[in-house]
């Protein structure tokens, strides 16, 4: 005997169907979590090892580009058609298979407030429509942070090679300078140069390492600690310190400069031995000058000079130019000029030379 089937309630056969269509929509939805969780993956990979890639401190900017453009691709959500591309300054870092196409996004590359390049991703293939075009908006954000972040790098790099350029600029010249050169903070040295050095009498491992009180004489102490003190600018002259404990005159001068992100002092330091002895020599010879005019002034003379016309005709039978005399007497090259125009016309002499000649024929000069 055949046995018949139960037919089922239509109220089963519709609880079955919504039941399989929820679980139908769960599983959609369950897998696009898991892709959109994969995408951002990606993103959060690509700013990882982005960021890996700045903070090699030997790398160089065109190494950061070119490793970037390597990095774009993968984080897209269709890196087996992606391509991408970063130009920076006319100059182009792409993948290989890099092609411009209708599918493209970019974000500009600012660099100190102005457009230098960009960064953009482009897909070889049409793909579904999605945010942006083909692209999805957290790729927008992704793009447009890696734009900003390659930006500030580059204008952190350029500002730190700009001062290594200025620093070696600032060694070389310092080097070339016959003056002794020196950069300090707050009285502790941190650069100086060859020529410093030796006028110290140090060497210049030694020179750098001290403070800069332990080149000046205990005398002046004070006043060259008053000037770091007050960021002086004007030139002033202390007594240094050798050294052997030698003591000399210095003249100094400073100014506040940046170095190395710091407001520092750069000084520049002459040694005024030879000026001394030079001005030491010259008041000397002054003096024994109008000494020997002044016994002149006393035996009086025939032409009624004065006792600086005298003095300029001592100078002038030495053979001195106007120029000379100024410097000898510490008047003006024109006043020298002024006061050989009253001797010869009081001599009534027609040229320097006879002037000269007859104050030593007639006995006025010692």
């Amino acid at each position: 005997m055949t046995q018949k089937k139960t037919a089922q309630p239509n109220g089963t056969r519709r609880a079955r169907s919504r039941n399989n269509t929820e679980r139908k929509r769960t599983e959609e939805a369950s897998r696009r979590r898991m892709h959109e969780l994969g995408e951002r993956f990606k993103e959060l990979t690509c700013l990882r090892r982005l960021s890996n890639l700045l903070q090699n401190p030997s790398i160089s900017v065109d190494e950061i580009l070119q490793g970037t453009t390597a990095l774009l691709r993968p984080a897209w959500q269709y890196p087996i058609t992606a391509c991408a591309r970063i130009i920076l300054d006319g100059r182009e870092f792409a993948t290989e298979n890099f092609r411009e196409t209708p599918w493209r996004q970019s974000c500009d590359i600012v660099v100190h407030g102005e457009r230098s390049g960009n960064v953009e991703v482009c897909y070889l293939d049409e793909r579904p429509e999605s945010d942006e075009g083909p692209f999805l908006k957290e790729e927008r954000i992704l793009i447009n942070t890696i734009a900003e972040r390659l930006g500030r790098v580059v204008e952190r790099m350029r500002a730190e090679e700009a001062l290594r350029e200025s620093e070696r600029r600032f060694r070389t010249l310092s080097e070339a300078s016959f003056e002794g050169i020196a950069i300090h903070r707050k009285g502790t040295m941190l650069e100086a140069n060859q020529a410093l050095a030796a006028m110290f009498g140090y060497e210049l491992s030694e020179a750098i390492r001290m403070h800069v009180l332990d080149f000046v004489a205990p005398e002046s102490r004070d006043a060259v600690l008053q000037s770091i003190v007050s960021k002086s600018r004007e030139p002033f002259e202390f007594t240094g310190l050798r050294k052997d404990g030698t003591t000399f005159p210095v003249e100094v001068c400073g100014r506040p400069i940046p170095y190395q992100g710091k407001m520092v002092t750069v000084a520049a330091l002459r040694d005024l031995t030879e000026r001394k002895q030079a001005e030491e020599a010259l008041e000397k010879a002054r003096e024994e000058l109008e000494a020997r005019v002044e016994r002149q002034m006393e035996r009086g003379n025939p032409y009624g000079l004065t006792f600086r016309e005298l003095t300029v005709l001592h100078l002038v039978a030495a053979g001195k130019a106007d120029k000379e005399i100024g410097v000898e007497l510490s008047i003006s090259t024109l006043t020298a000029s002024k006061h050989l125009a009253n001797i010869l016309s009081k001599m009534g002499a027609a040229s320097r030379t006879e002037a000269g000649v007859r104050a030593l024929r007639e006995g006025l000069l010692d």
